[in-house]
């Protein structure tokens, strides 16, 4: 069963923005209680590992308390360049890029009671699947599909225009597909 995050309409989003603009405890506590899943996820989808997601989102957080200040038009963009720019960092400073492992799934997600066999599957699979994208598209894949943000939404995030992210979209699809196709042969 999914979480309920956090979600606030825009006028609410640029009302607490505002108030952590001016260090309010609350706003901020706001304000990463409502990123925090989002990033999560994004980030999650790029490095592969638990844990690893958890310090970077964590991190990720961090940037955006210091730097809220200046931080200028679309929020939910510029908190995905940040984190964006945290795994570029992250991979950076391993100076290796990691190979996706389907077998590297924690403890707790392969002895699980539950029927989600078939989604352990899947969600191993969509990872091998993104591991083969180009960075673009990846980010592209995950903000669409995973995160469920709109093209028009992404475009601004990327600050690309709505036709190059359908094409980065429909190349990372047409991607996914033939390797899928391959691995069930």
């Amino acid at each position: 069963m999914r979480e309920k995050f956090l979600e606030l309409a825009e006028e609410e989003l640029q009302a607490v923005l505002e108030q952590a603009r001016h260090f309010e405890p609350k706003a901020i506590a706001k304000l990463s209680e409502y990123c925090y899943p989002k990033v999560f996820g994004y980030i999650y989808y790029r490095v592969n590992d638990h844990s690893d997601a958890e310090d970077l989102t964590g991190e990720v957080c961090l940037r955006m308390v210091q730097s809220i200040r200046q931080q200028k038009g679309s929020f939910k963009g510029w908190i995905y360049r940040v984190a964006s720019n945290v795994v570029t960092d992250f991979y950076r400073r391993r100076a290796v890029r990691q190979v996706v492992d389907p077998a590297a799934d924690s403890v707790e997600d392969i002895v699980d009671d539950t029927d989600e066999t078939g989604h352990l599957l899947n969600q191993a699979q969509l990872k091998e699947g993104l591991s083969h994208l180009t960075d673009e598209q990846r980010e592209v894949i995950i903000l669409k599909f995973i995160e469920g943000y709109e093209t028009e939404e992404i475009a601004r995030m990327l600050e690309k225009s709505n036709e190059a992210v359908r094409a980065l979209q429909f190349r990372a699809l047409t991607t996914l597909k033939k390797i899928l196709q391959k691995e069930k042969r």
